[in-house]
This record gives C-alpha cells, sequence and structure tokens, in this order.
C-alpha cells in the first residue's frame, strides 16, 4: 500500500519596507542655538570630573567618590564658583581652581565633536539657525575648540572678560544677532543649565548623560530631554516655511 505524503505549505509572508521614524516636532525653530560645550557638544565631563576629583582630594583632603560628587552637583559652574559652593570661604579655593585650570588644557584640547553633532549643527545652519557657543569654560579654551571644531560658529562665549553662561552671553547674542531671547534655544546637559534657561525664560533642551533624564524631567517638567546631541534635530521644524505652515 503506497503511503499519501503530505507537504505542509507555509504562509505567505509577505514583507513590506520599514516605516521610517516619525519626526517629532514639538518646538519652534529658534533664530539663534545657544549650546553649552563640555558634556554637550564635547563628551569632556568624564575627564573634568576626574581632574576636579583629583583636585579636591589632593587640595582638601575629600574622599574621591565624595569630591566626584561634589564636583557633578555643582557643574555648569565655573569651577571657581563651583568651589565657592563646596568650601565656602575656603583660602585654598583660588590655588585649587588655578590647579584645575591650569591642568585642563592638557586633559581637553584634543576633545573633537562626534561626527553626527557637526552634521546636525550644519543642518540646523541651513535652515537658518544661527549657532553660539555658550560655556563656562575658560574664553581661551573655547576660542581653541571652535578654531579646531571644522565648523563656522556664528558666535563663541567663554567665561572671563565680564561674560559668563547665563545673562551675560544671552545679552551679547541678542547685542551681535539683533534677536529677542525669546527667539533663542539652549540646549546643555546640567541642571544649572536648565536653571539659566529658566531664569532667562528661554526655551531649553536638556542633554541626557551628565544628569539622567528623569534628573530634567523632575527639575524642569514639559521639557523635552533627549540622549544625543543630534536628536535635536526631530525636536525642530526642517525650515521656517513648514512651522509657518
Amino acid at each position: 500500500m503506497l503511503g499519501t505524503t503530505l507537504t505542509a505549505t507555509r504562509p505567505e509572508v509577505r514583507t513590506s519596507a520599514p516605516t521610517p521614524p516619525r519626526r517629532v516636532v514639538c518646538l519652534d525653530l529658534p533664530e539663534v542655538l545657544l549650546c553649552d560645550l563640555d558634556g554637550t557638544l564635547i563628551d569632556t565631563m568624564p575627564v573634568l570630573a576626574d581632574l576636579a576629583t583629583e583636585v579636591m582630594t589632593g587640595m582638601y583632603g575629600i574622599p574621591r567618590p565624595l569630591a566626584r560628587e561634589f564636583y557633578l552637583a555643582t557643574c555648569g559652574l565655573p569651577f571657581a564658583e563651583q568651589l565657592q559652593d563646596i568650601f565656602p570661604g575656603d583660602p585654598r579655593n583660588s590655588s585649587a581652581s588655578d590647579l584645575f585650570e591650569g591642568r585642563k588644557p592638557a586633559r581637553c584640547g584634543s576633545a573633537l565633536m562626534p561626527e553626527d553633532t557637526r552634521a546636525a549643527l550644519v543642518d540646523l545652519q541651513t535652515r537658518g539657525v544661527r549657532i553660539a557657543v555658550s560655556s563656562n569654560n575658560g574664553r581661551q579654551n573655547v576660542e581653541a575648540f571652535a578654531r579646531l571644531s571644522g565648523f563656522a560658529f556664528d558666535l563663541v562665549m567663554g567665561h572671563g572678560n565680564g561674560l559668563a553662561k547665563g545673562r551675560p552671553h544671552i545679552e551679547l547674542a541678542e547685542r551681535t544677532f539683533g534677536v529677542d531671547r525669546r527667539e533663542m534655544l539652549f540646549v546643555g546637559d546640567s541642571l544649572h543649565d536648565g536653571e539659566i534657561a529658566s531664569v532667562a525664560r528661554i526655551p531649553f533642551v536638556g542633554l541626557a548623560g551628565t544628569f539622567a533624564k528623569e534628573r530634567f524631567t523632575l527639575r524642569f517638567p514639559g521639557q523635552p530631554v533627549i540622549g544625543r546631541f543630534a536628536e535635536i534635530l526631530d525636536l525642530l521644524p526642517a525650515s521656517r516655511a513648514m512651522a509657518a505652515g
């Protein structure tokens, strides 16, 4: 007797091209984008945290984990002001700040922007956005970064000569570009950056990394938070015409 062989047929599986990710637009296209530097445009915060830890443990004799915690909790301020917050009135603060600032260029001077960060900045400039660096790093360090960055920043602002992140930088940007601060957008990696934007009433985008996304959302409910700088493109319209439409 011959057996019957049954061959199971698999149901036809239809495949389709993957759906491109949906662009999430939630902010107006700014006239000026203010960008923090360390931890935002370049990934130097771990290096700076290590350096600050070395300086504080050597100068003040505190444990390394505590020194690092103190630095990160106050980051966004110039280091001299961080020390004043951490060790109020300590006569060693000036020497510790000088030591930190003196060692910083050798540790961070060769840091470069990631390619996707540079590409995002170029994209934003083609949309008509002026790009400004707003950093509490020393003015010479910030200007050296800009020269070596391979990108034509529209304005570069560091700390010194009466300038600092916050009101002095914002007012300089207003004068330079002839725009109101409400037409700006600030992106930074520290809670201090968010506080600056809140006080100045400037839209803000937090960049998670130095602080977890949850720290930003708890402090600044409703403010967007991104994981990489290039993700800021997803928050902004492709053109002013699109935003108006």
